[in-house]
């Protein structure tokens, strides 16, 4: 699910789209709110994934036991990753039943070379090849080796990121969230306990109404932001500074006058952070200094 910390992303992305394009404000935030639901979509997709691994391994398993001159080790071969059970729990849980079935794009049958991919990697592994030598088949072993699979082959893996990429441009700025849902999930299943929901991205209301105020009063008082920097930047014209730099600091500034229920702590080091992942090395230092001073001089802090 989308924290603070990823809304405040999802608005700063939207914001630069709204400064550079030139687009109708309703239109850019229809276009925020669209790409925090496809974030789901890419949740699904993995989950979905997970599940199109393991059909593939199915796959493998029957053409070998077809083949004119099997062996008795095809014949009779090693079930236990097929028959993992948090496979099963992860393909009967009504919400991604239905989203799927609702949405076919997210099903990978077309796609068949990924998660074929996945699975030759990952069947020369070291946590698999322990899995399945294991006697032993609690259910606690289950969820590792499958968040193994996830971790490492999915999660970690540059072909399908950039697949995602290819897919929709959203899910490149995203998949870290979607790779977190995943990982939640996986972990959240418990052997004998009901399991028919999934995580959403926007977990309430109050995270649409967040999202929506945020946006909307930083676009409002944008011209007084702008005002503000230039007051506070010590000197430097406004057309020396970053674009991106002048919205976090825009978004700063809107939080620290117009959201007086979020601690002027928690609103700089959120700007920085957004400032490390989208801006240049300095810029955090150069966000930091002007925030806090205003903070401070408006006894904020």
């Amino acid at each position: 699910m989308l924290g603070r910390r990823q809304i405040r992303e999802k608005i700063l992305q939207v914001l630069y789209a709204y400064n550079i394009s030139g687009n109708e404000l309703e239109y850019v935030e229809n276009r925020m709110f669209q790409s925090i639901d496809e974030i789901y979509d890419l949740y699904i997709y993995q989950l979905n994934l997970l599940l199109a691994v393991r059909d593939y391994a199915l796959e493998v398993i029957e053409r070998k036991k077809q083949k004119r001159f099997a062996t008795d080790e095809e014949k009779n071969p090693n079930l236990k990753f097929v028959n993992n059970k948090i496979f099963d729990l992860l393909e009967k849980n009504k919400a991604r039943k239905e989203y799927s079935d609702k949405h076919l794009e997210l099903s990978w049958h077309l796609n068949n070379n990924y998660p074929a991919i996945i699975f030759k990697k990952f069947q020369t592994s070291r946590s698999y090849l322990e899995y399945m030598q294991s006697k032993e088949t609690d259910f606690e072993s289950e969820k590792k080796v499958l968040l193994k699979l996830f971790l490492k082959h999915i999660a970690d893996n540059d072909i399908m990121y950039e697949w995602f990429e290819e897919l929709k441009l959203s899910w490149a700025d995203d998949v870290h969230i979607a790779n977190n849902m995943t990982l939640k999930t996986i972990k959240s299943i418990e052997e004998g306990a009901p399991f028919d929901t999934l995580i959403q991205v926007l977990k309430s209301d109050e995270g649409i109404l967040f999202a929506k105020n945020l946006f909307r009063t930083t676009v409002k008082h944008y011209p007084e932001s702008l005002k503000l920097i230039e007051k506070r930047s010590n000197n430097w014209e406004l057309d020396r500074i970053a674009e991106i730099d002048k919205i976090i600091l825009a978004m700063g500034f809107t939080e620290l006058n117009y959201f007086p229920q979020v601690p002027a702590k928690v609103v700089i080091n959120e700007c920085i952070e957004l400032a490390k992942v989208y801006s240049s090395a300095k810029s955090n230092v150069f966000i930091n200094g002007i925030l806090d001073r205003y903070a401070r001089d408006m006894n904020k802090v």
